[in-house]
């Protein structure tokens, strides 16, 4: 590791340190939980910005658009989507069951609207997406941060579990928003990384960017991209803290905008160095494209910027699933804090531990996204199509069933197309259900 290197990871942990202790001051087990419902819309932007673009996404978007050119920004379409609806549908739906209603998860809604199975089945794929994605941050993080800081990957799994446990445990929801708003801010260095590598990618290009043969690809990640984070835990942990609709609206506005901008930065990169003919495998795209380029001072800062995002992925998911636990254990609220504290940590742990038997990253990855477009799926097909509460769980419980099929018999791969299989096969036995009713009435 550098000096460089050392001074900004240094102080990335000292800034850590003070925002963790400011945050644990005198908090009352709702402002541990979920800051008071009180998140302005300035936090609201910079903790959705950074929770959801993220060096987990940095990695898979310069790939991506290493392989499949702009095509790639299709998942930035179907983000925007994901938004205009999130905002809709909290606006006409959720707010006023919030009013009397104590709500932190998507599962919260299924439950008053559904019933009790409901809740249960949409928290069960809710944790079991959470750990599946602690599982793939644990693991390319582990990887990166051993790469660039040189160090013992079992050392990186340590330093990461330890730093996020430790500001998590002491600070809750609060930290976990303070550290996004900094973390956030580093994650714009990216942007400058365009204007300092040697242009390789010009207009008569564009077409060789947009191969036809891919589209229905980049349909199936716009989709994807919908769809999951309709059913992210902790998208809506965010959107249930919020201090009210109008935080809400710019708080996802401006989020969008900054994600569009790194976004652009990410796919030309993945573009430019696919033109360049310096990298042919993509796996190595970052370690030996990106960072043999940089300027000493700005190679140091982006490594320091991707594992501030990873640490700022992995405190958001830990902590929605501890807090998921301890609500679905339906604890008293005095022991929230500790019951909280304790599944968050477990999370962590059992993550970290799962990463080292990580055997197939990208398709991983796909599994993750089919399970949680289940949820999205639902909640979508529960605004439309008004299932009752028999036909919503006919949906969850098939749509869950299939993804575990396919895992199994390995029909659910890292085409993305396959990847919509469990919510499809949900939608369709649904439907059938529905004709069924009828017909025998």
């Amino acid at each position: 590791m550098n000096n460089i290197a050392i001074i900004y990871l240094t102080a990335y942990l000292v800034i850590l340190a003070i925002i963790t202790r400011r945050s644990a001051k005198r908090e009352t087990p709702a402002e541990y939980i979920n800051s008071g419902k009180n998140l302005s819309a300035n936090d609201s932007t910079w903790t959705t910005f950074a929770s959801l673009l993220t060096g987990y996404n940095f990695v898979i978007g310069v790939t991506f658009s290493f392989l499949y050119g702009f095509w790639y920004l299709m998942v930035f379409v179907g983000a925007g989507m994901a938004f205009v609806t999130l905002y809709i549908f909290y606006k006409k739906h959720l707010l006023p069951l919030q009013r009397d209603h104590d709500l932190f998860s998507i599962g919260d809604y299924f439950g008053l609207k559904y019933g009790l199975l409901s809740k249960k089945l949409i928290n069960l794929i809710l944790c079991g997406g959470l750990i599946l994605f602690l599982i793939l941050q644990m693991f390319v993080n582990t990887n990166l941060f051993s790469t660039l800081l040189h160090i013992e990957k079992i050392t990186a799994l340590i330093i990461t579990t330890g730093v996020v446990c430790i500001y998590l445990w002491f600070g809750g929801f609060k930290a976990s928003v303070k550290t996004d708003i900094f973390q956030g801010l580093l994650m714009l260095p990216i942007i400058i990384t365009i204007f300092v590598f040697p242009v390789h990618f010009t207009l008569e290009k564009i077409p060789q960017a947009f191969d036809p043969s891919q589209f229905w690809f980049a349909i199936g990640l716009m989709l994807l991209q919908f769809l999951s984070l309709l059913g992210q835990a902790e998208s809506f942990q965010r959107i249930f803290a919020s201090r009210d609709v109008e935080s809400l609206k710019k708080g996802l506005g401006r989020a969008f905008i900054l994600l569009a901008l790194v976004a652009g930065s990410i796919a030309y990169l993945g573009i430019n160095f696919k033109f360049s003919g310096l990298v042919s495998d993509p796996s190595d795209l970052f370690t030996k494209g990106v960072l043999t380029v940089l300027p000493s001072w700005l190679g140091p800062l982006l490594t320091i910027s991707l594992i501030a995002s990873f640490m700022g992925t992995i405190d958001s998911s830990a902590f929605a699933f501890g807090v998921l636990v301890a609500k679905m254990r339906e604890v008293k609220e005095k022991s929230i804090i500790k019951s909280t504290r304790l599944f968050t940590l477990l999370g962590i742990v059992v993550s970290a531990i799962s990463s080292l038997y990580l055997f197939s990253f990208l398709s991983s990855v796909f599994a993750l996204i089919s399970l949680i477009s289940v949820v999205g799926a639902a909640l979508v097909v529960s605004i439309t199509l008004k299932p009752n509460t028999f036909e919503i769980n006919t949906f969850l419980i098939v749509g869950s069933v299939i993804f575990i099929l396919g895992i199994l018999l390995k029909f659910v791969t890292d085409n993305p197309l396959t990847s919509l299989i469990p919510s499809g096969a949900a939608l369709l036995s649904m439907l059938l259900v529905r004709a069924y009713v009828r017909l025998r009435r």
